[in-house]
């Protein structure tokens, strides 16, 4: 199990935790008829605002909460820390996917598609590694195994060629062929992008849709093909989606490479001995038991 690009999206949910709590704190110390909005002649208070949010989501808020704690005070207990290094390896897979090329670019597109701030992605990372480190502390794989694994699947390893794509979604085909016009003509992409893109995940930072492989979902397959081929800061000719049409660019290409045993060997490690982990509930409970919970009588367990 190795955190990545893809893996950015399985904790949004673990997100909301650090809102609520934020809020359930905020509340505590507030006027309790502090309004959260008026409608007509009706006030919905602070209050009734987070205890809506409490009773729908406040059991499974408070497990993830204590969840995260138990794992790093278990980590401290037991001497298991996580490198920096790899912490920030795993940051820059996901920021390279984004295809942020500076820092203030990365943060804003983080905030922007996932609503979070780059040291809670950190913070993240470091929870999802350190409950992998407790889970497989005991397990033990041999260099002869990890050798077999990389040689059996070689295209695990493989990069594949990726390209820092940008595109135009419009509505038809006479505005696909104006926008082709004006690209081609010397017209600056980002701009038109935001001005003419109905493409509502990308107009806004000019069409940038990060590193992109040709296997990657984003890119629709009536797509593939035309951007196997585009040159670099080449503009293609429209592409029919559906009842939409794209424009495609390149700005960057990065060849297909096999990465080698010694890069991966330690994620193959990780990866075989987690093969090998009971269920994380298991472990999870395991550890509560070790550090300790109690639960306030307020909320059912």
């Amino acid at each position: 199990m190795s955190v990545n690009a893809k893996g950015l999206w399985a904790f949004i949910g673990a997100l909301v935790v650090l809102l609520l709590a934020v809020t359930w704190s905020w509340y505590q110390s507030s006027a309790k008829l502090q309004p959260a909005a008026v409608v007509g002649d009706k006030t919905i208070t602070e209050a009734e605002y987070v205890e809506a949010l409490k009773q729908r989501y406040g059991e499974k808020v408070l497990e993830d909460m204590i969840n995260r704690e138990v794992v790093f005070q278990a980590a401290k207990q037991q001497g298991i820390s996580v490198d920096p290094k790899q912490v920030e390896e795993e940051v820059a897979k996901i920021r390279e996917s984004y295809g942020s090329e500076s820092d203030s670019e990365f943060q804003q597109a983080l905030i922007r598609q996932a609503g979070i701030t780059e040291e809670s992605l950190r913070q993240e990372i470091r929870y999802q590694l350190l409950l992998q480190a407790l889970a497989t502390k005991d397990i033990v794989v041999s260099d002869d195994e990890l050798l077999a694994y990389y040689n059996d699947h070689p295209e695990r390893y493989a990069k594949p060629m990726q390209v820092r794509l940008w595109q135009i979604i419009v509505a038809s085909r006479e505005e696909a062929d104006r926008v082709t016009a004006e690209l081609r003509q010397g017209a600056d992409f980002q701009t038109l992008a935001k001005e003419r893109s109905i493409d509502s995940v990308t107009a806004g930072n000019g069409g940038d849709m990060g590193w992109v492989s040709l296997s990657d979902s984003r890119l629709p397959e009536a797509a593939k093909d035309v951007v196997a081929e585009l040159g670099t800061k080449k503009v293609s000719d429209p592409v029919q989606l559906g009842d939409q049409y794209a424009i495609y660019s390149i700005a960057e290409r990065k060849e297909a490479q096999q990465q080698s045993f010694d890069q991966v060997k330690e994620a193959i490690r990780r990866e075989l001995a987690f093969a090998q982990v009971e269920s994380i509930d298991d472990v999870l409970k395991r550890l509560r038991q070790s550090v300790g919970v109690r639960i306030s009588g307020q909320m059912q367990h």
